[in-house]
């Protein structure tokens, strides 16, 4: 038995060799398959012998007593970590993915649903954008218009150039004259600022009121504990490629492909997955890989994924979902490369 900081020279060779012949096949890996791709030639009985340490270490599985080897979850993870950064993108991918991706001016929303596509076509995986959370956008300018039956519309105009439009009930009646200088108060303090970041300053203003009554600033602390401006609601999620799941190797067993469409078709249980991959503290590109993931029904795949910017601020996540079974090279390289190019495109919004 050895420990992963054990496992290198001729023992990360051979499982990083199996890893490769076993996502390239589907089949179970024996020792002569993976000995004349090795650097050095080594006899099919030591391959044997590293293969049983492999297994016993939890980083192989033999489906069959006279089959070959399988990697787990184990294997794919030292594989992604030993290889990460190791290969580049192809010259004729990057001009693919630039040329789609600025063919038009695209506004994010379009950017977003392209780039899911993009994703999706270059990875062969199912591609996923998760936009960025209302309460996470910086305002640039908002203005509310009185409805009937005590409701208010909002309408958000946040960088980089989002425009959403919020509907909110309220307990008590507001003239449109008080609703345009709630506006303009807000417009006038805090252009720029994260609606969270906002409704945390109108709160800690109002505490230090007291007694003091502002009807202004009353009326705007009103209209965010109503629950429309700068709360927890998630991001827009743009999902491409769903049908490759009938047809992916790894991917054979109906139920494993009803549970992750009926997961994709829900949305809600695979937004908190990117959610929790965009606040990890895990800079740049990060994977996912089967057991590592808590939700069931996505234990049979991998996602690998990486924030993108505006500016500075991290504004979204995006990357590809597929079986464990993915050509992770090829998928952390594009999912790596699109990230940094669609910051740019937002940035330069």
């Amino acid at each position: 038995m050895f420990e992963e900081a054990e496992i290198r020279g001729r023992k990360r060779e051979i499982l990083a060799a199996i890893v490769r012949q076993y996502i390239s096949s589907g089949l179970p890996v024996g020792s002569k398959a993976i000995a004349g791709g090795l650097d050095e030639a080594v006899s099919s009985a030591t391959i044997r012998n590293v293969m049983a340490e492999l297994e016993d270490a939890g980083y192989l599985s033999q489906p069959h007593v006279s089959a070959g080897r399988v990697p787990t979850d184990k294997a794919y993870r030292s594989y992604v970590d030993w290889t990460t950064g190791a290969t580049q993108l192809g010259k004729e991918t990057q001009q693919f993915i630039h040329d789609a991706l600025t063919a038009e001016q695209a506004t994010p929303e379009q950017l977003m649903a392209l780039t899911s596509h993009v994703l999706a076509e270059v990875s062969r995986q199912v591609g996923v954008v998760l936009g960025p959370k209302l309460e996470e956008k910086l305002l640039e300018h908002i203005k509310f218009v009185k409805l009937p039956e005590r409701r208010v519309l909002a309408v958000i105009v946040s960088k980089p150039d989002l425009i959403e439009n919020k509907v909110i009930r309220l307990e008590e009646d507001f003239s449109q004259q008080e609703l345009d200088e709630a506006a303009d108060f807000l417009n006038a303090e805090f252009r720029g600022w994260s609606l969270r970041t906002v409704r945390l300053e109108i709160f800690r203003r109002l505490a230090e009121m007291k007694s003091l009554c502002d009807r202004l600033l009353s009326s705007i602390g009103t209209l965010f504990v109503s629950g429309a401006l700068g709360d927890e609601e998630p991001g827009t999620l743009f999902v491409e490629g769903t049908a490759r799941f009938l047809e992916q190797a790894g991917f054979e067993d109906f139920r494993v492909v009803r549970d992750l469409l009926a997961t994709f078709a829900e949305k809600v249980k695979l937004i908190k997955i990117l959610s929790a991959c965009q606040e990890s503290s895990q800079p740049g590109v990060r994977t996912v890989i089967g057991r590592e993931n808590p939700n069931r029904e996505m234990q049979d795949c991998a996602i690998v994924v990486a924030p993108y910017h505006y500016r500075a601020r991290v504004v979204g996540v995006l990357g590809v979902v597929g079986p464990t079974r993915m050509e992770y090279d090829r998928a952390i390289t594009a999912v790596d490369y699109v990230a940094r190019l669609c910051s740019r495109l937002l940035s330069a919004n």
